[in-house]
Parts: structure tokens; sequence; C-alpha cells
């Protein structure tokens, strides 16, 4: 007994790990990512220049909100349109970066945990998902990967700092026993372009485009260990209720909604679809339920 009890333990718990590593929210669920000769494909690299057309920046709406900022212009460039305050109230608030927005967003740019600060890839990266884009946060990434991204017309998230300072990094523990990485001045810019040279950002503060040396942004970049977000068009998006309209507006008295059983208290946002004659649900736009 006391041998198949272990063996049931151990089962659940490898059952649950690749959940847990699709959930990018914490700071352990993204792997660092592999360089493109590492993965599939043939291992080429990418050209020596590539200029991702179309992307247009809005200067940031309050002094802390860059990355809603960033990923608001990015969403746009695929298609998807929304406020920046629209994309912020969607994200959890957390003072652990990496599961949602630390601090107070109004105050002066530079503030530090506790009272204010940001938030890094996994929260972003989901709440773009939640909007209907493919979205994947990436860490301990690298400029090949970069560059391969921007080759195929997918513009980058990238954090670093502004101006690219190096103030150098600091430890944070949140609440929930975390420690992470915190650095003062972190910044968020949309990677558009690359050169021999540098690479061309599109600035959250003001909105501008923007080059900077490899030699100035790599450092700044890794201080907070090559952070990014990738975003693409949602392949499911043609079967996704969501993507059009709710089927169920009318029956739902708040327009545009359909709440679920699941939904009190946790106000999850549900829609069952049928795919090829078997029924799933969709939640939050986010997370699909159902048969593989």
């Amino acid at each position: 007994m006391r041998r198949m009890a272990v063996a049931i333990v151990l089962y659940v718990g490898a059952s649950l790990l690749p959940r847990i590593a699709y959930a990018d929210e914490s700071p352990d669920s993204d792997p660092p990512t592999p360089s493109p000769s590492q993965g599939e494909g043939r291992g080429e690299g990418p050209p020596p220049s590539a200029f991702v057309q179309g992307v247009v920046g809005h200067p940031q709406e309050h002094n802390l909100s860059c990355e809603s900022r960033s990923a608001t212009d990015l969403a746009a460039y695929w298609g998807t349109v929304f406020s920046e305050d629209d994309f912020f109230r969607r994200l959890p608030k957390s003072d652990n970066p990496y599961r949602g927005f630390l601090g107070d967003v109004d105050l002066p740019p530079g503030t530090m945990p506790p009272a204010g600060y940001g938030v890094y890839g996994g929260p972003i990266a989901a709440n773009l998902r939640s909007f209907g884009l493919d979205a994947r946060s990436r860490r301990e990434w690298n400029l090949e990967g970069l560059k391969a991204e921007l080759a195929v017309g997918r513009p980058v998230i990238v954090w670093a700092t502004y101006d690219m300072r190096l103030p150098g990094v600091e430890a944070w523990t949140s609440s929930d026993g975390a420690t992470s990485v915190v650095v003062q001045w972190q910044h968020t810019f949309i990677a558009v372009g690359y050169d021999e040279g540098g690479l061309y950002l599109v600035d959250a503060y003001d909105g501008t485009e923007k080059y900077f040396t490899y030699e100035a942004f790599d450092p700044a970049w890794a201080q907070l260990g090559r952070m990014a977000v990738t975003a693409d068009q949602n392949p499911w998006a043609d079967q996704n209720p969501w993507a059009d309209q709710n089927p169920w507006a009318d029956q739902n008295p708040v327009e545009g909604s359909v709440e679920g059983p699941a939904t009190q208290p946790g106000g999850r946002m549900w829609a069952a679809t049928d795919i090829d004659g078997r029924r799933s649900f969709v939640v939050d736009g986010r997370w699909w339920i159902g048969p593989e």
C-alpha cells in the first residue's frame, strides 16, 4: 500500500507539471528560450537587417504604465484595438511583478517597490491572450531570437530601462515569499527593426521610434533577464465565438458578456463552442477546456 500511495503521489505531481509550466504568470514558469539554432528548423541566422512596417506608437497615459502602452500598441498592429486603460484594468494587481502590476501606476517614473514599479512579461502575455492574441512571454532570450521574430514581421515587446540606463539590479521579496529582481527605471519598448549596428525601438514613454546600438541595448536588456513578449494572431480566432460576437448576448443582462456557473466569485467569462462535433468551453477568451 505504501508503494502504491507513493506512486500515486508521484503520478499526480508529474501530471501537474505541464499545466504549471504553461501558466506564464509566475517567475518559474517560462524556461529559458532556446536560440533558433537550438530549436527546430534549419538553424540559419536572420538576415542582416529587417524592419516591421505599421507599428504606431503612442505616449503612455500614466507615469508607470509603459507595459500596458506597449501591449496596446502591439495589439493594434495585429488589428486588435482597445484602450490602454482597458488593458491596464484587466491586469492582475500584485506586489510580485511576475504575477501582476506592482504599486501605484501614477507615481513618478523610477519609483521602486512597494510604492510603485510595473509588471513583467507573464501577466502581459496572459492579458494579451485574453484579448484574443497568441502571446507568449520569454526569459533569458537572445538577440538572434529577437531578430528572427522581426525578420518574419512580428514586433516584440522588450523590457529594458529608460535611455538604456544601468542602475544595477536589486532584490525585492513580495508578500508571497518570492524574491524578484527589480531595476530602477525599468521600461518597455516595442522592437520593430534592426540592422548591423543596433535596434529600432518604439518607446512607450513618448510613442516615438528610437535607435539604440547593441552595445547600449543588450546590457540594459540583460538586467531583467532579457525579458520579452512575442505575439501573433490567434490561430483559433475563426473558431472562437469571442472573436466576433457573443451568441448569448441577448440572454444576458450585461450586453456582450456571458457568465458561467463558475463565475461566483471569480467573475470568469465562459462561452461554449462546438468544433468538429466536439463541445469545448472558452474561459475569459484565454483558456480552452474540453476534449483535445
